[in-house]
């Protein structure tokens, strides 16, 4: 299995613990827009990314954009790695 495919696991999973009344989430599903990660949980989804690629992610005016979904955090993150 592929990083990329590991790591979006990975996340699907952190997610839908989180949301036990959910059975699946789409790799494009806006995880803000539908509320499956806040302000609070943010800090430790960007934890689980940095140690996925295992560096450190600048904080950035454009971090919420590029992970807002799944297939954004493969291919700005996960697919660099």
């Amino acid at each position: 299995m592929s990083i990329e495919t590991a790591g979006i696991e990975t996340l699907r999973e952190w997610v839908l613990e989180k949301h036990p009344d959910l059975a699946h989430i789409d790799d494009d599903t806006d995880l803000f827009e539908q509320k499956l990660i806040d302000s609070i949980n943010f800090v430790e989804y960007i934890l689980i990314i940095e140690e996925l690629i295992d560096r450190e992610i600048p904080v950035t005016p454009d971090l919420i954009s590029r992970t807002a979904t799944l297939a954004r955090v493969r291919d700005n993150f996960l697919s660099q790695s």
